[in-house]
């Protein structure tokens, strides 16, 4: 059997194709009867009906369409390949390139990443991917121009404070700053009409604000963001990263645990409430201190106080309950991480 090869899935599970998405084209590959049956198409709306054509064509009514996560460019053929009837696996990256170094391979193509990544699914059963419902979508494509919007208006404030005495610069600066912060005001507008528009949703933000170091932006960001089809709470924390891993080798210790990859864009956001909630709920003050007694390191017990927090937001969100804490301690003073 060659490198690019690897046996079909077993009995009657589904075909899998594996596809290499830039932002230009996609690079397929078809596992079928232990042949690999490959394409190139654009990555465009023409394109993936070509595809999945090219998938009638050779019999396959419904198969597991498997790709990275590569920012944009992969969102469109996913929703595309899930509305046409079949099962879509979105996976990291890390771990197709990990998956790729332990078979051996040293070449790096389209051709070749796409069929590691229908080698890595045949062997590993990625989990199913579907899209937002739309009004969620909506928002977080709303919330995420709000965040974008937000850091170009630190960076034109920073160059403002550090620009040379130049006129003309410091009002171009200046001129930018007010667009930023008027066109920041239209878009928060227009989350308010959203929301108002979308009652459910809304009263997803009203029952996260109630989690303790939650206010109004996280639980926004919260219910925009995370998706209600994961099987349970762990799942979502996975999918955070906020799941510390054990990494222990002999003598070596790194502080008994870690948390594996470079902290998403969304984990990040969620700093600073578990801070919050370590200072000011006593349950997370009381969680944080035992962790402390038992020797974690800070940045252990911060993301621990988080996967708790998040484990109750995902709760929240995917039976529509109302926050319960399970007792009321006065809290009277602040704890420091």
């Amino acid at each position: 059997m060659s490198k690019d090869q690897f046996s079909s899935p077993p009995g009657d599970a589904l075909p899998i194709l594996g596809i290499d998405v830039s932002k230009l084209t996609l690079d397929t590959c078809l596992a079928l009867e232990g042949k690999l049956v490959r394409q190139r198409v654009a990555n465009t709306a023409e394109g993936h009906r070509q595809m999945l054509e090219a998938l009638q064509k050779h019999g396959v009514s419904t198969a597991l369409i498997v790709m990275e996560a590569t920012g944009p460019y992969h969102l469109a053929l996913a929703t595309t390949a899930f509305e046409a009837g079949h099962r879509v696996a979105v996976i990291n990256p890390r771990r197709v390139l990990d998956y790729a170094k332990a078979k051996g391979r040293r070449n790096k193509t389209d051709r070749v990443d796409a069929a590691i990544i229908a080698s890595f699914a045949s062997a590993h059963a990625p989990a199913l991917w579907q899209p937002l419902p739309a009004a969620q979508n909506v928002l977080r494509e709303l919330l995420r121009r709000q965040g974008d919007l937000e850091a170009y208006l630190q960076a034109e404030e920073r160059r403002l404070e550090m620009a040379p005495s130049v006129p003309a610069l410091r009002e171009s600066l200046r001129r930018a700053i007010r667009w930023i912060q008027a066109e920041k005001l239209r878009m928060e507008k227009s989350v308010v009409r959203h929301l108002q528009e979308e009652p459910a949703l809304a009263d997803d933000i009203r029952r996260l604000e109630a989690i303790p170091g939650f206010g109004e932006k996280t639980a926004r960001l919260l219910t925009a963001e995370i998706p209600r089809h994961f099987k349970n709470a762990r799942a979502v924390a996975a999918w955070l990263s906020v799941v510390p891993q054990q990494w222990t080798s002999g003598t070596s210790v790194r502080n008994g645990s870690h948390l594996g990859f470079p902290a998403p864009s969304l984990r990040g956001k969620l700093y600073f409430p578990a801070i919050s909630a370590m200072r000011w709920d006593a349950r997370s003050k009381a969680f944080a201190e035992r962790l402390r007694a038992a020797g974690k390191a800070k940045m252990s017990i911060i993301f621990a106080v988080l996967h708790k927090l998040v484990r109750a937001a995902f709760a929240i969100l995917k039976t529509g309950s109302e926050y319960q804490p399970t007792h009321a301690v006065k809290l009277d003073a602040p704890c420091s991480p």
